[in-house]
């Protein structure tokens, strides 16, 4: 991306913080022929850039991407420079909404219904009158993809496409609910639109690297850069209850799994894996499943009997919770387990890990690929889709005391915290940003001060004409 030029100019009458950036600087040889030279604009920095995030809401009941969103919003608000004002387009939201995201300084904006319709997601495609002029729009995935491409080609501003899933490798194996549905066809063409967003934006960002190394392969021609998120720290809790039990006998030991009840993903999700795991287990272990669709509990629970044979004692399902909800029930938790088929990251692992609870997670997800650089990270690795695998490793961890489990989960989470952390990540995503607004020039000093004939003779020096807006050549 280069580094952004920053100079205090000063030149007739017109004085302040300035940012250089050529519209082709390609050749930074020293010219003395003025035909050569490469004009250069200014941009007045004192403004604000206003980067505007698209999604559906503000809070978590529609899964991680949600998730991703609220965090990585926030975090860019502590991380950035003043210079930048985030914004996030939503769907719907409530007063309680706005008001968390107004104390974490982000301006949310509700998009309004549109006569002849009722898709919230075209409702997304319309600018709102809040922000008629964003700088920069921020969708994910093909899901707010295209709404962002609306805003982008109305306005004009620069565009950059999050992907959080690679469809192709989901649709291997992705349940077929009807026979006239083939799951790997239509994960063939949702990889197609995707690409397609991703060919059209600015830039393409992934969450986590395996993300990124998927889609370089699909994209050569085009820079594909990679944000990795650090810990929640609105789940980060002290102690838990269950660390600080004294009770010499244990009486059950819980495992909760958390995801969408939908069921063509439950096979991607590797839910009947810990099913069959758990009923190979006695009845001390139990099963939770947080993600039921409303009022669909009964039939979910059907499911898991059928395919896994796990007895009805050892398995409750609860249906979706809210961000202050999961962290209450994160502390019910001996165990949180994430063993996807396929997984282009797994923010519910990192919620746990930032709640201090013990995880096992496949090798076959970003989150993986992640913890190799954490120490210790790939002791809650599992690298196997067999039930007994899983079976293994969970009763390797009943078998630790309390304090020890909780000792390890503590000590997971910092070490993952010195490896990734929000501040580095949104610092890097703020060069990012001006990098698209513009293009750098060659670096001068970060601190001159120029002025009058020295200005010109600096530029002059690297070869370059200078055009101040409002201002005239002598």
């Amino acid at each position: 991306m280069g580094t952004v030029v920053s100079v205090h100019g000063k030149a007739a009458g017109i004085s302040g913080k300035y940012h250089l950036f050529s519209e082709d600087a390609t050749d930074s040889r020293l010219k003395s022929d003025p035909s050569f030279c490469v004009e250069v604009h200014v941009r007045d920095v004192s403004h604000h850039i206003n980067v505007m995030f698209i999604c559906g809401e503000w809070g978590s009941l529609k899964g991680g991407l949600s998730t991703f969103n609220r965090e990585f919003a926030v975090n860019l608000v502590k991380a950035s420079s003043d210079q930048i004002k985030v914004h996030c387009y939503v769907c719907k939201i409530s007063e309680e909404d706005r008001e968390d995201a107004r104390k974490k300084g982000v301006n949310l904006i509700t998009a309004r219904p549109l006569p002849g319709c009722n898709d919230p997601m075209e409702w997304l495609k319309v600018l709102p009158p809040e922000l008629q002029s964003p700088d920069v729009v921020v969708g994910h995935g093909r899901k707010f993809g295209n709404a962002a491409f609306f805003i982008s080609h109305t306005t004009k501003c620069k565009w950059i496409h999050f992907v959080h899933v690679f469809c192709e490798e989901l649709g291997k194996h992705k349940l077929e609910v009807n026979s006239a549905f083939d799951a790997i066809a239509d994960n063939e063409e949702k990889n197609k639109r995707e690409l397609e967003l991703c060919e059209a934006a600015n830039l393409v960002v992934t969450v986590g690297s395996r993300l990124q190394k998927q889609y370089r392969r699909s994209l050569p021609d085009i820079q594909v850069e990679v944000i990795t998120p650090g810990i929640f720290e609105n789940f980060v809790t002290k102690a838990t209850p269950l660390a600080s039990d004294e009770s010499s006998e244990v009486e059950e030991f819980s495992i909760f799994m958390i995801g969408r009840g939908s069921f063509e993903d439950f096979a991607v999700k590797g839910y009947d894996i810990i099913g069959k795991a758990v009923a190979s287990l006695d009845r001390t272990f139990k099963l939770t499943f947080v993600g039921s669709p409303k009022d669909e509990q009964r039939k979910i629970e059907k499911w898991f009997r059928k395919e896994t044979n796990i007895a009805r004692n050892q398995l409750t399902i609860r249906g979706y919770r809210n961000h202050d909800e999961m962290k209450k029930m994160f502390r019910e938790a001996d165990l949180v387990v994430m063993p996807s088929r396929s997984e282009g990251f797994g923010l519910v692992a990192l919620e746990a890990i930032s709640a201090g609870v013990p995880v096992l997670v496949s090798s076959e997800s970003g989150m993986a690929k992640a913890l190799k650089k954490v120490e210790g990270g790939m002791t809650v690795v599992v690298n196997s889709d067999q039930p007994e695998d899983w079976a293994r490793k969970i009763q390797q961890l009943f078998e630790q005391k309390p304090e020890e489990r909780h000792a390890s989960a503590i000590h997971l989470r910092e070490k993952y915290g010195e490896i990734y952390t929000w501040t580095k990540e949104c610092e890097r995503f703020e060069q990012m940003i001006h990098g698209l607004i513009q293009r750098p020039c060659r670096a001068l000093p970060s601190s001159c001060v120029l002025t009058g004939l020295l200005l010109d003779v600096l530029l002059y020096y690297y070869g370059l004409k200078i055009g101040i807006r409002n201002r005239k050549p002598n």
